[in-house]
């Protein structure tokens, strides 16, 4: 028998198989999913802004990071700030109403549409700025696929706790007197004016805290975990910082002593979206502060079930003398240290969550170079 021929070999072009690839630029690991698309593919930097060893030329290199191929991250928190003021700016013209008239319920629920096209645009914004300018998933601004809701409860816990603990110590200490009880128009209207009030302050929460948590932290502590110098709880340190400094300003409209509130706040609120990698623990925690403040009448609403009269107040519309305000700050700073001797008891990793720090780059990329891929 004759042995049969060697098969020849395919001619059939190879395929291009997509792996998974680490990038590694300034000191970081970055992980790549291994997705390509055309859509989305990265601009090409022309030969002719490189120097002769491949280097991009200065200054550009100063704006664009040539091994994760977008802009640096000062670069990109800068931008998006400024989208961001810009879409909610422009959406805060448009104020759409419910009900006709005017009346407890029609008050409400036209103050809940009426701050939606602003909330959604904050939110719109925070998520074009991630998926263009970050190259991210949106997962990777705090909302972890596995969340079960949890961090949610627990956080709105705490923040109620600190606002009615504020009160509770008020009554006892007299900067606070309690002058009625109150269910407005009973208690079926009294729980639609619920409903809206926390609806309306849900939509507020998850915007501001997308942005300065999600989208700030997460820019900042990822733009310095490169610098060698610098440890990672440091990093996260300044970072929480950045975002607390952000809401002093965008709160300072109502005073100074306001400001300093919601700066000390924001760094609770950073802490545990620090801690957890998870934005619900923030968002959870903010939420009852806010909540908690119009059912206890320290932020008077037709939903509010107290009456409550102060001698001074530290903004115009609340009922918030600055001694409550020194109790808030104190309960907020003993619940970072509560939230960081948890965390030291009970996890299983460093101080910072690591995803935050090593985010996944939505576009493939197998090398360090701008090269087109298909």
């Amino acid at each position: 028998m004759r042995p049969s021929p060697p098969r020849r070999p395919s001619k059939r072009p190879r395929t291009h198989v997509s792996r998974p690839s680490v990038i590694g630029g300034g000191g970081r690991r970055y992980v790549n999913s291994g997705a390509s698309c055309r859509l989305w593919q990265v601009p090409v930097v022309s030969a002719s802004l490189r120097t002769e060893n491949g280097r991009l030329r200065f200054p550009l290199r100063l704006f664009w990071n040539d091994a994760e191929r977008r802009p640096r991250a000062a670069v990109r928190i800068l931008v998006a700030v400024l989208g961001v003021l810009v879409l909610a700016n422009t959406a805060r013209t448009y104020q759409p109403t419910l009900f006709p008239g005017t009346g407890p319920v029609a008050d409400v629920w036209n103050t809940l549409s009426s701050g939606l096209p602003q909330s959604l645009a904050i939110a719109a914004g925070v998520c074009l700025a991630a998926v263009v300018l970050d190259r991210r998933r949106l997962t990777d601004l705090g909302f972890p696929l596995d969340g079960n809701g949890r961090r949610f409860v627990g956080g709105t816990a705490l923040g109620a706790s600190i606002t009615a603990g504020s009160v509770g110590v008020g009554l006892l200490a007299g900067y606070y007197d309690l002058t009625g009880i109150r269910l407005t128009h009973g208690l079926g209207t009294w729980l639609l004016l619920v409903v809206g009030t926390i609806s309306s302050q849900l939509g507020i929460v998850v915007a501001e805290e997308l942005f300065a948590r999600g989208y700030l932290i997460t820019n900042v502590l990822e733009g310095l975990d490169g610098v060698p110098s610098l440890p990672r709880a440091a990093t996260a340190a300044v970072a929480i910082g950045v975002a607390a400094l952000f809401f002093v300003l965008t709160h300072s409209v109502r005073g100074t002593t306001f400001a300093v509130m919601a700066g000390g706040l924001a760094v609770l609120f950073g802490v545990a979206y620090v801690l957890t990698g998870d934005l619900t623990a923030p968002i959870g925690i903010h939420f009852g502060v806010n909540a908690a403040g119009m059912l206890c009448g320290t932020a008077p609403q037709p939903a509010s079930l107290l009456e409550l009269s102060a001698t001074s107040t530290v903004a115009d519309s609340l009922v918030l003398p600055a001694d409550a305000v020194v109790v808030r700050l104190l309960a907020a700073a003993g619940s970072v240290v509560v939230l960081l001797w948890w965390h030291a008891s009970h996890s299983d990793h460093d101080w910072v969550t690591p995803a935050l720090a090593q985010p996944t780059l939505r576009h493939h990329t197998d090398d360090t170079s701008d090269q087109p891929h298909d």
